[in-house]
């Protein structure tokens, strides 16, 4: 049984925000899954999202999808 604020409570969380972030980059920038994916992985997003996660958490996720839009931007990725 998970307990609210458990490391597995987190990890989950964790998981559904790099989830609505992939989903909402996908959507804004008018690219297919696997562009997507590339570009993700490429940059280490989902690492972007683990360290930010304290942060993130408790923002939208516009918000924080213009963050990581914002980060790309700043090392020169053109989407």
């Amino acid at each position: 049984m998970c307990m609210e604020g458990s490391i597995e409570s987190r990890a989950e969380d964790l998981f559904l925000l790099q989830v609505r972030l992939f989903r909402l980059a996908q959507i804004n920038w008018n690219i297919c899954a696997k562009e997507c994916s590339k570009i993700f992985n490429e940059h280490e997003i989902y690492k972007y999202i683990e360290t930010c996660y304290d942060f993130f958490h408790i923002q939208g996720d516009q918000a924080n999808f213009n963050d990581i839009t914002k980060y790309l931007e700043n090392k020169g990725v053109e989407i």
